[in-house]
């Protein structure tokens, strides 16, 4: 993140504000005539240029004005992130009555954070349930079936059973299977799909297709615990002026409809707990570029967790998602505690 004066940190919220509040690049007498009096439109073009030189700005060709760059809004998050502002108490309080009343009437915990979340920032809002993140296996069992077909079954640790018929590279003995059951067994026990991965060249040339089998299961069993998302505020997306030209809208709705791997993406896009921020460019699947999201967990073991969080433009009030992400996940904690044993 590269050091800014305070002078130019300032322009730069001053001109990510207007932008997000509406949508038209930001002129350099406008920053002056209402935030910075005591600077002349002409200092304020000169800082305007140097935020420009480092890539946090940028001029639309149409326009004589500015608007962020998605490093510029990467600079903006990561000074919200530090500052780690809360909501103002009097909005807590609305929201936590809101959230108890709607719960107490038979609402879903997590149907209900979205919609909250969605109503609140107007903005498009996902959650999924909490499940394992970490499936790992208990055993695994190759039966022959004719010639060279095998059912592999796949136990896993949370009672769930996995099969697949492979059809194996030459014919082997009932005899070898049960040997290559015990080996396999033995090896992949209390392993996840990544750490089976990591591991399979390692293993016997005979024995790495079922190994490979087996992460094939395991990653279905992932994908299918994480399947079921909530999606709220979908027209509010819609709504955005960015995404009035269908071209940019189109690969995003394309990952949205399709549940399986909507799950996924927002699974692996929080690698670690707390709240993440993945702006435009930095999305790993190439339909979100044109997205922010403001994603967290939620859950009180660390082993079993779900998604909560925000989707829109890059355009997104930064400084409203985070504290509000941050408080609802921290409703579905309490929630999730009090429903436990």
């Amino acid at each position: 993140m590269p050091e800014l004066s305070p002078r130019r940190e300032r322009i730069l919220r001053h001109i990510v504000q207007e932008y997000v509040a509406l949508a038209q690049p930001v002129a350099s007498d406008l920053i002056a005539r209402k935030y910075e009096a005591e600077l002349s439109p002409a200092t304020v073009r000169n800082e305007m240029a140097a935020l420009e030189e480092a890539g946090l700005i940028a001029q639309p060709h149409t326009s004589a004005g500015r608007v962020p760059t998605d490093r510029g809004y990467r600079h903006l998050v990561e000074l919200l992130m530090q500052e780690e502002r809360d909501l103002a108490p009097a909005e807590r309080r609305a929201l936590r009555s809101q959230f108890t009343q709607l719960s107490s009437q038979g609402a879903d915990g997590m149907h209900l954070a979205a919609l909250l979340l969605s109503r609140t920032l107007h903005s498009a809002a996902v959650a999924t349930p909490p499940s394992s993140t970490n499936t790992r296996v208990r055993r695994l069992e190759l039966v022959p079936l004719e010639d060279d077909l095998v059912l592999v079954t796949l136990l896993l640790q949370s009672g769930a059973v996995r099969q697949v018929v492979h059809r194996a590279d030459q014919v082997l003995s009932r005899e070898d299977l049960t040997r290559l059951s015990n080996e396999l067994s033995d090896k992949l026990a209390d392993k996840t799909a990544g750490q089976v991965r990591r591991a399979v060249r390692t293993y016997s040339a005979e024995a790495r297709p079922f190994a490979n089998a087996a992460v094939r299961l395991l990653q279905q069993a992932q994908e299918q615990a994480f399947a079921a998302v909530s999606l709220e505020g979908l027209a509010q997306l819609l709504a955005q002026p960015e995404f009035a030209q269908s071209q940019k809208l189109r690969p995003i709705l394309e990952v949205l409809e399709q549940q399986p791997m909507l799950a996924r993406f927002l699974a692996e896009s929080l690698a670690t707990p707390g709240v993440q921020v993945i702006i435009g460019a930095e999305n790993r699947l190439e339909q979100m570029r044109e997205a922010s999201l403001v994603l967290t967990r939620y859950g009180s073991d660390e082993d079993v967790w779900g998604v909560l969080g925000v989707l829109g433009p890059t355009r997104l009030a930064y400084w409203r998602a985070l504290p509000m992400v941050r408080f609802m996940a921290e409703l579905m904690d309490l929630v999730d505690n009090r429903a436990g044993p």
